[in-house]
Parts: C-alpha cells; sequence; structure tokens
C-alpha cells in the first residue's frame, strides 16, 4: 500500500485541514504509514512585493507561519500515526511537488472544493496541477466539510 503520505494544508483553514489530514491518517493507519505534513507560504518574489517586504518582515511571517502549522499538529495530529512537518515558501504546486519527490512521497493528498468560487490555495488549479505533473498517486478529496 502507501509508505509516505504528503499533506499539504492550507492554514488558514484549519477545519477543511483537519478533515484532509483525517482522512490521509485513516489511510496511513492502514498500512503503518508515515506522514509528512507541508503548508506553503506564499514568496515575495514579485518586484512590486519585493521591494516592500524587508528580511525582517519575510522571517517574522516564516516564524508566524510555522508557529501556526505546529498548533495545527499538536491540536490535530494524534494518535500512533508518525506525522512530521515542514513550511515551504513558493509556488503552492510546485514546492508541493518538489517536496513529495525529495521525500519520496507514494501518496499525496490534496484538497479541492469544486463549488466554491474563488480560488484557494488547494482547489482547482493548484489540485489539478499537482495531480497532472505528481510521479506518484495523487488522492484529491472534495468537499470534506458537511
Amino acid at each position: 500500500m502507501f509508505n509516505k503520505i504528503l499533506v499539504p494544508i492550507d492554514i488558514d483553514y484549519p477545519r477543511t485541514s483537519k478533515a484532509v489530514y483525517d482522512n490521509a491518517a485513516e489511510l496511513a493507519s492502514l498500512s503503518g504509514a508515515e506522514i509528512k505534513i507541508i503548508s506553503v507560504m506564499p514568496g515575495f518574489s514579485m518586484p512590486i512585493v519585493a521591494s516592500f517586504v524587508t528580511e525582517k518582515i519575510k522571517d517574522e511571517a516564516k516564524i508566524h507561519f510555522k508557529k501556526t502549522l505546529e498548533a495545527f499538529i499538536e491540536e490535530n495530529c494524534r494518535g500512533g500515526t508518525k506525522v512530521s512537518h515542514k513550511v515551504m515558501v513558493g509556488k503552492h504546486y510546485e514546492e508541493i511537488l518538489k517536496m513529495a519527490e525529495k521525500w519520496g512521497a507514494d501518496l499525496i493528498v490534496v484538497y479541492h472544493n469544486h463549488r466554491r468560487k474563488i480560488n484557494e490555495a488547494f482547489s482547482q488549479t493548484c489540485a489539478q496541477k499537482i495531480v497532472k505533473n505528481a510521479d506518484c498517486s495523487v488522492l484529491r478529496l472534495r468537499n470534506v466539510l458537511s
């Protein structure tokens, strides 16, 4: 079955992230797989944005992002499943695919809410690019919240 399950979450949507994690954890429990949770912080590469954002602001944002991710894990990731985490910076789908390859993931669990009009980090474009470009299996969850 699966040995390494990559679970990208959007820390701005903790209820959805928990639902996605819970699905991944259930799969992991069937085969003793480990889970790596990643959250991708948007980069500051656009010239107009980069000119206003200092290194101090970037560092503070990354620290806040990491603390929020760690709090999510502390609150939601209990049980027998081995869970590690990482904060990435850049374009969501690119960083997810890089981590999947680097870590040797054999499954990526992503969220896709096809009912939502506004494109979130892990719906439509991001999820579709991951499905299209991943070298491993991808489970695209839909409408995990009732």
